[in-house]
């Protein structure tokens, strides 16, 4: 199903509509959740649970936006905010990578991911929600590592300049120009 013919099912029947949204990327959000909170396997299920019922919650509210990308970013967001919650008394740290994507606007970022053409748009979301290695996209996508780290350079690249140009100053820029 598609993603507008989603969104109208979630709005005029919101049961059928998360019945629907959860058979068709009930997988892809608990992959996303369970990369980040691997370490607390019964919190991953909850923060599954949390991020669909977001979902229907703000249903009214996606009007037309693509309910993948939402549900990628939400379910990062989420699991991220969870570990968070869990970690504060524990001696455990939060992925550079999931660190540093966090502070980024990232409804925005996962618009433009969603625009990217699909081998980069498929690769994005394999480095930086699914969390895989080069390596392990390389091989899923029977590319070259190289290859698969220049379209990950060109793309942060490219993302980089979209975002700026949209007045979004991203975190990492703040710190290095305020070290210099």
């Amino acid at each position: 199903m598609e993603d507008k013919a989603l969104l109208r099912l979630l709005q005029k029947d919101a049961e059928r509509g998360l019945e629907a949204a959860l058979d068709q990327y009930g997988r892809l959000v608990k992959t996303i959740v369970s990369r980040v909170l691997y370490q607390f396997p019964q919190d991953a299920e909850e923060c599954v649970s949390d991020v669909f019922l977001k979902l229907w919650k703000d249903r009214r509210r996606l009007h037309g936006a693509p309910v993948r990308a939402w549900l990628i970013v939400t379910a990062r967001n989420a699991a991220i905010d969870r570990w968070r919650k869990l970690s504060r008394n524990m001696d455990v740290e939060l992925p550079d990578d999931c660190a540093a994507a966090y502070t980024a606007p990232t409804e925005k970022i996962g618009d433009l991911i969603d625009s990217m053409q699909p081998p980069d748009r498929e690769i994005f979301i394999r480095k930086y929600y699914f969390l895989e290695t080069s390596a392990e996209i390389a091989a899923a996508m029977g590319r070259t590592t190289d290859d698969i780290n220049q379209r990950l350079s060109r793309g942060r690249r490219r993302l980089r300049d979209q975002l700026t140009k949209g007045g979004a100053t991203l975190y990492a820029q703040e710190s290095v120009q305020g070290n210099r």
